[in-house]
């Protein structure tokens, strides 16, 4: 019996469309089982970018330098497979090639984290260094600086055991806070010397000051115990106060007061002068406010004074670090060069001439203290600068002493006694190099336990003088060069036994077991009597070598709390 039409027709429709429906299922079935691996290797490379974009992030990797890798994997992830119903091969292609996009985005990403490490790291120690800086020239003027040599330790200890960027940030974050408080030491230092003339005038007067001479000694206690920013800022306006409370007390006290203020701002225009800064206006001020103090005042002529002399005292006192800066920077230059072009040493390997101080000069520490210069701004970036002249002044003057003095290398030089003085390292370690002798000293406590001759760096790459905190200590390792292949100072990689991190930028002291001889004159270009030709007939490239027994010897006898002296 035939079947009505219309239940046939729609049977057919049906068989037919049921037929295209597991026919469309074998092909898809069929293409997207030939590129499931590959997709699945996009998902794994990709689920590896994000974990370590997920690192860099936590361990305090900028966000600046992370955006562009960010941004080109946002647009890979916009991106979709192309559609192919009978040809598998466009869409294998694309999921290959995001395969190997996300593979070296893994690759660039690992490239900044790595970066970022050595940039943090090397801030850390510049900002490490700029602090031991300091805080040698504010122990030599005699301030209170113990709390601020502790906090200088466990930031060394902070820095031996840190890792990541954020780390480092955190080191180089506390330093520059050491940094600000240093000074603002300094100038809670002299207002306190100026609250005591004052207390010595008023006492000459018959004036009964016991109370003001018990906020003075709590005021010194306040301040030998003080460490932050904060804690010096609230100690000023503290003796501001006192400086109110004393001519509140007493009207008989106004002029003493006034008196020792203007005395302190008459030196600090003279101060100028000698600086060669423009006093003009300053003087103005000075004779007109000594014109005032012979007026009779009240309490309210004396506020209205005193701020008066507080705006001045601190226009003054910016105008009076800048000068000083560039004079000192301006005076340090000159004696390098005046001395350097005085004593040259002459080589009889190559019958060239070469300044004995060329660490001193701008392929050392000479372009350093410029460029510290040119970038200060702030009052605090001015002293900076004017602590690193002084002390590089102090440090070119003990090398002329050095370069004068015939004791044997192996016994305690005078030059390196007043280093340590200068510097209070009398107590500890201490490892003083001797750039004139080209010489190893060790002291403990002040005595000498041992000394050998080494080779520090060459005049176009000089070891760089100065008092320098133990920053790293590597054993073994290799030396890769930061110059490429063809370059004058390329290197190719080098292995070393005992390597001890002095200066940031890779100046260390270190074994050299290619050399054959050390000494004075090594440092020049010259014949080696059994080194390898290739590296020994020249000076080191900043770092102060020794010979491998020895740099054994000082490697293990040597730690973290050991301080370096190079002058």
């Amino acid at each position: 019996m035939r079947t009505p039409p219309s239940i046939g027709m729609p049977v057919r429709l049906a068989q037919m469309m049921l037929t295209a429906l597991l026919l469309g299922t074998v092909l898809m079935v069929s293409a997207c089982g030939s590129d499931a691996p590959m997709q699945q290797q996009v998902n794994k490379n990709q689920a590896q970018f994000d974990s370590l974009l997920q690192h860099a992030q936590a361990i305090g990797v900028p966000q600046s330098l992370l955006q562009p890798v960010m941004g080109q994997a946002q647009t890979l992830n916009q991106t979709h497979a192309p559609f192919s119903l009978f040809n598998n091969q466009s869409i294998n292609e694309y999921y290959s090639n995001v395969s190997t996009r996300y593979q070296q985005l893994s690759i660039q990403l690992q490239a900044i984290v790595a970066i970022s490490t050595e940039q943090a790291q090397n801030t850390a120690q510049q900002n490490l260094q700029a602090l031991q800086i300091a805080l040698a020239q504010k122990s030599t003027q005699g301030l209170p600086v113990q709390n601020f040599t502790r906090q200088l330790n466990q930031e060394r200890t902070q820095l031996h055991l840190a890792q990541y960027p954020k780390d480092y940030a955190a080191i180089s974050t506390q330093a520059r806070t050491d940094m600000q408080a240093l000074n603002l030491l300094q100038k809670t230092a002299s207002s306190l010397t100026t609250l005591q003339n004052t207390i010595r005038q008023m006492q000459s007067a018959q004036i009964d000051v016991t109370w003001l001479q018990q906020q003075y000694a709590s005021d010194q206690q306040t301040m030998n115990s003080s460490i932050t920013p904060g804690d010096f800022q609230k100690l000023d306006a503290l003796i501001d106060a006192q400086y109110m409370q004393a001519v509140v007390h007493t009207t008989q006290a106004i002029p003493y007061v006034v008196a020792a203020r203007l005395n302190d701002f008459a030196n600090q225009i003279q101060a100028l002068k000698s600086y060669g800064g423009n006093i003009t206006v300053y003087q103005k001020e000075l004779d007109a406010d000594q014109v005032r103090m012979q007026q009779r005042m009240n309490l309210q002529d004396y506020i209205t004074f005193s701020k008066q002399i507080d705006t001045d005292t601190t226009a003054l006192h910016s105008d009076l670090l800048k000068s000083e800066a560039n004079y000192l920077v301006n005076q340090f230059n000159q004696e390098v060069n005046n001395w350097g072009n005085a004593h040259l040493y002459h080589d009889t390997f190559n019958g060239q001439n070469y300044p004995l101080d060329a660490g001193y000069m701008q392929a050392g520490i000479g372009s350093d203290l410029d460029g510290d210069l040119g970038a200060a701004v702030t009052p605090d970036d001015f002293q900076t600068v004017v602590n690193e002249a002084q002390n590089d002044l102090f440090n070119l003057h003990m090398l002329e002493a050095d370069y004068a003095d015939n004791t044997p290398y192996n016994q305690p030089h005078n030059s390196d006694l007043q280093m340590l003085s200068h510097y209070n390292l009398m107590h500890g370690q201490v490892i003083v190099v001797s750039l004139a002798g080209q010489a190893l000293r060790v002291y403990q406590n002040g005595q000498l336990v041992h000394s050998f001759l080494v080779t520090t760096g060459r005049p176009e790459l000089p070891s760089l003088p100065g008092v320098w905190p133990v920053q790293d200590r590597e054993s073994p390792t290799v030396f890769k060069s930061p110059d490429p292949p063809g370059s004058p100072y390329w290197y190719p990689d080098t292995p070393i036994h005992y390597a001890i991190l002095y200066h940031a930028g890779g100046y260390f002291l270190h074994d050299s077991w290619w050399r054959a001889d050390y000494g004075p004159g090594t440092q020049f270009p010259h014949n080696d009597s059994g080194g390898d030709e290739s590296f020994a007939g020249d000076g080191s490239h900043g770092c102060v070598n020794l010979p491998l027994d020895q740099a054994d010897w000082l490697y293990n006898n040597s730690n973290w709390q050991t301080q370096i002296v190079i002058y």
